[in-house]
């Protein structure tokens, strides 16, 4: 019985152990927060191609974390992923420490939307202009936008988009003929 204990004691560390060592990642969804924001931003951990923790982020502790200008478990480095993926808009300038600049928005965040709506779904004032999205459905992408998602990692609407594929979709939303493609699709 003591034996078997030990044993057990033992795989549970080296279960542990392999679980605190699988890396963060930044994470997107298409997924619509209880706050009112259109995506929703997160920190999660990868583990054999499966995610076995997720930690939700606010649009601000994202931006700073993805710049490197605040601490991340996914972002030891401080790496700023804006600027290594080009995503335009979100990046600092390279001369921002120097200046004292705080770039504190990716407008690049705004545009998501857009991916899984026709029409922005949340109620305008009167008189407002509703913008459009780019969906070929009125609340998500038609099986041929889900196609070009799916390289992004994503088989579902509200899956969630991870690490480089994620700012590689911040990236090529950007970029006009994409867009066009996508709409098309």
């Amino acid at each position: 019985m003591r034996t078997l204990l030990l044993v057990s004691s033992f795989c549970l560390s080296l279960l542990a152990a392999a679980q605190s060592s699988a890396p963060w990642q930044f994470a997107g969804s298409l997924s619509s927060t209880s706050y009112g924001q259109l995506f929703s931003l997160f920190l999660v951990k990868v583990q054999d191609g499966k995610v076995v923790d997720t930690r939700p982020l606010t649009r601000l502790d994202f931006i700073h974390q993805a710049q490197g200008r605040a601490k991340s478990m996914a972002n030891p480095d401080s790496v700023d992923f804006f600027l290594k993926y080009q995503v335009p808009s979100c990046f600092l300038p390279a001369d921002s420490t120097a200046m004292g600049y705080h770039h504190s928005d990716c407008m690049m965040l705004d545009e998501l939307w857009k991916l899984r709506f026709q029409e922005f779904p949340l109620q305008t004032q009167d008189g407002q202009h509703m913008p459009l999205g780019w969906s070929g459905k009125p609340l998500a992408p038609n099986a041929t936008q889900m196609t070009i998602l799916n390289g992004y990692g994503m088989s579902y609407p509200k899956d969630l988009i991870i690490g480089e594929q994620f700012f590689r979709l911040l990236h090529d939303i950007g970029d006009r003929q994409w867009i066009v493609n996508y709409r098309n699709g």
